[in-house]
């Protein structure tokens, strides 16, 4: 049988990593470490201990969590001692009875060990079915002038213009920590820490990320983040194509203003499935996107100037918009109706902007 231990320090040793600084990383006494390594679970106060301190160990090197912790658990059955009463019952033959009792341990343990292994993978199953029942689709951020503050999940890009080409970080874990994965390196915060991050590799820092909530629990709540650009960087801040926006004397078909400024910017559309429905969109100049969407899936994205959306059913679907930190609820359409609509910038006369739903032919 495999060696937890053993995986343990392959990992480590091929990682460079010495045992004092996984110690110090991962805040667990290097004794312990050294026992989880040596598989000399004795040492741990019990048994919630040592799986705890299994499981963030395995974590920190990157090793597959219920695979050791599998491997561990049929450790400690092989371990367990043999009960007095089957030693005293019989003393002749009984080199027989040893015999007997070590393949009944063995098979326990080969057994449990499998049975273990069956009920993770049943585990895994239903969180999969969950997953696929409960799709959200990947959120995509663009970072501007203003701090991005946004709820974000596993999977979720925001992009980083700048003078060299767009950067893009990805949130890669939002339990307990949030992972961002940079350019050069994973960066790891825990609740309420803000960092000055670097993501271009070049001398100095870029941006200011600030960890405001996160579960320890359920990944699914993901993580409430602060991203700002830090004073005096190469960042290239997104910007509207104002050329690009209509006149809104050219616009027949106005049905709503959601908001009016004296400018125009990016701002963030999202739609919550409240039905099955056939949906497609197209933001800005990027190719359109078509999928069959189920109850509670999640689209996130932000435009430059604007988004169009076809729906086979508008009461299918709710809509918020997310613009200079201002949250506009557009009211539900009605149950069967097929739509097209635009949900963008237009210019007004006195040269002002609003956002305005359009209905297209």
């Amino acid at each position: 049988m495999e060696s937890f231990g053993k995986i343990l320090i392959e990992a480590r040793q091929e990682k460079n990593i010495e045992i004092e600084t996984a110690a110090s990383d991962t805040a667990i006494s290097k004794n312990f470490l050294e026992a989880l390594e040596s598989e000399d679970i004795d040492k741990f106060p019990s048994n919630t201990y040592a799986i705890g301190f299994l499981r963030n160990y395995a974590e920190y090197l990157g090793v597959d969590v219920n695979q050791v912790v599998t491997l561990y658990r049929a450790k400690r059955i092989q371990n367990t001692p043999t009960p007095e009463s089957l030693l005293q019952k019989q003393k002749r033959p009984y080199i027989k009875v040893i015999i007997i009792i070590s393949i009944v341990l063995v098979l326990a343990g080969i057994g449990a060990f499998f049975y273990i292994t069956y009920l993770q993978q049943q585990e895994r199953a239903k969180e999969e079915a969950t997953l696929l029942t409960n799709k959200v689709t990947a959120g995509k951020y663009i970072l501007t002038d203003q701090p991005l503050t946004k709820r974000v999940y596993k999977g979720d890009i925001i992009t980083v213009p700048t003078a060299e080409g767009d950067i893009d970080l990805v949130v890669a874990q939002t339990l307990e920590e949030l992972h961002l994965i940079t350019p050069v390196g994973t960066q790891i915060l825990e609740l309420s820490e803000e960092r000055e991050i670097d993501i271009d590799g070049k001398e100095g820092t870029e941006l200011i990320v600030y960890l405001s909530d996160i579960s320890r629990t359920d990944a699914s709540r993901g993580a409430e983040v602060r991203i700002m650009v830090k004073d005096g960087n190469s960042i290239r801040y997104a910007e509207t194509d104002t050329a690009a926006i209509p006149n809104a004397a050219d616009i027949t078909k106005e049905k709503l203003t959601i908001m009016q400024d004296n400018r125009a910017y990016p701002f963030t559309t999202s739609i919550t499935f409240r039905a099955p429905c056939i949906f497609r969109y197209k933001v800005d100049n990027q190719e359109p996107i078509e999928d069959y969407y189920t109850t509670n899936d999640l689209i996130t994205v932000q435009s430059m100037n604007g988004i169009r959306m076809w729906v086979s059913n508008i009461n299918a679907i709710k809509i918020q918009v997310l613009a200079n930190s201002r949250t506009h609820d557009l009211e539900v359409g009605k149950a069967g109706q097929v739509v097209v609509q635009d949900i963008k910038w237009v210019r007004e006369p006195d040269g002002t902007y609003k956002i305005a739903v359009i209905d297209v032919d």
